[in-house]
């Protein structure tokens, strides 16, 4: 592996971390690169990118590798608002945190940030994205070069903000492991005290799992009528 090299191809790739070479995101791939790897696994940077690679590399120019996608126009995920359940799965799957919303909430997509990557569409329990044409972009190499960098910080800044949030999970959880024993002892159970043992009340994340899928089901349904709706039209 040529590791001086993996920062310079890095930043020859799309940055829209798709996914679509088989790795997580951009860097990855560039290292697979940097290691002899094949340069035709990205769709969406397609000809021209591996046209820059092989120059890069001193390689031969091949045809993108269909296996991995095709290479078309740069798309962006619409979100049709009115049919969203608020789920949060396309918020969670979204790499550089296009989308805004809240649980049961209506979401929507930030266009100028959206890399078109489509990892938000499968996840989405009613078939409410739609991938669209983006708005004609600046064929000026900077432009685009600007633009993948600011992917790729948006990317970053994901991830470091995910990184945070598990930590704080891990350390409330051990400061509740920690705190278990001392609660154990101040607080004997109901049912040593009274000799009477009720049922835990389901909690409130149970409730809301709960909730949700019942929300999601009624919004498949609802869909699923939509478009029978539609077929019968004239």
């Amino acid at each position: 592996m040529n590791a001086a090299l993996i920062p310079t191809i890095d930043a020859l790739l799309p940055q829209t971390q798709c996914g679509k070479c088989g790795h997580t995101g951009c860097l990855p791939y560039a290292k697979e690169i940097s290691a002899g790897g094949a340069i035709n696994k990205c769709p969406p940077g397609g000809s021209r990118t591996i046209a820059k690679l092989a120059q890069l590399l001193d390689k031969e120019v091949i045809p993108l590798d269909p296996t991995h996608g095709v290479e078309s126009e740069r798309l962006v995920a619409y979100i049709r608002e009115d049919e969203c359940i608020g789920c949060t799965k396309c918020i969670k799957a979204c790499p550089v945190d296009a989308i805004l919303g809240a649980s049961k909430r209506m979401h929507t997509v930030i266009i100028d940030e959206c890399t078109g990557c489509d990892l938000c569409v499968a996840p989405c329990p009613v078939d409410c994205i739609d991938l669209l044409p983006a708005a004609k972009q600046s064929e000026d190499e900077q432009a685009q070069l600007a633009l993948s960098q600011h992917w790729r910080k948006r990317y970053e800044l994901r991830n470091i903000r995910l990184a945070k949030n598990r930590a704080a999970q891990i350390e409330r959880r051990q400061a509740a492991a920690a705190a278990a024993p001392a609660l154990l002892q101040q607080e004997p159970s109901q049912e040593i005290t009274t000799g009477v043992w009720n049922p835990p009340q389901t909690t409130p994340a149970i409730m809301s799992q709960a909730q949700a899928k019942a929300d999601i089901a009624a919004a498949l349904a609802r869909n699923k009528a939509r478009k029978a709706a539609l077929k019968k039209s004239p």
